[in-house]
């Protein structure tokens, strides 16, 4: 890895932690599943750099920010954002790394979307709301009707958000093969 794309790594872990402390409750869901900003680093990068390199981006925010303290949730919050958003990122890196179009940018922050919900159902179900201690009787319906719908709420807020963004700061983020465009030499011609 080449010291610039340590530096935009670095760049967006640190925009990524900032952003988590603008952290807000979304109405109509419980108070601890609030909504920050911090994905979105991790979603650029993906969308840059890669969905391994989104994904390292979002595992490093996560780690340095619980031990600076960012979230309220402690471990358990720290984790739960690290896997829905560990999700949501290399689901929607791995499709638009194939075709870098506008149209494969909606399609896969919708299947993105769609997957971290569906994919946080048990995750919640099995770990996190058993140790944010939820009742047994009331996890399935937790995870159906809170968890399925606060993320389908949250990602699609973050996807919008990542499309507006990300061809604002694009040029300065993707990496350029500039040898590809170089006039090729014909090997007969002297």
């Amino acid at each position: 890895m080449n010291t610039k794309k340590l530096v935009r790594i670095a760049f967006l872990t640190a925009l990524g932690i900032l952003l988590m402390y603008i952290a807000f409750p979304l109405p109509f869901f419980p108070p601890f599943m609030t909504y920050d900003f911090g994905d979105l680093p991790g979603l650029i990068a993906a969308f840059a750099m890669g969905p391994w390199i989104g994904v390292l981006v979002q595992f490093l925010k996560c780690l340095l920010g619980y031990f600076l303290g960012v979230s309220k949730a402690g471990l358990v919050g720290m984790a739960a954002n690290f896997i829905a958003g560990g999700t949501m990122i290399l689901v929607a890196g791995l499709i638009y790394q194939h075709r870098k179009t506008k149209l494969t940018a909606v399609i896969s922050l919708l299947v993105g979307t769609v997957v971290t919900a569906l994919v946080m159902i048990p995750v919640n179900y099995f770990i996190f709301f058993p140790l944010w201690g939820v009742a047994n009787e009331s996890l399935l319906v937790m995870a159906l009707t809170v968890s399925f719908p606060f993320n389908l709420v949250k990602f699609l807020l973050t996807s919008v958000l990542t499309f507006v963004l990300y061809k604002a700061v694009k040029n300065v983020l993707e990496e350029k093969d500039f040898r590809s465009s170089e006039p090729r030499l014909n090997d007969d011609r002297a």
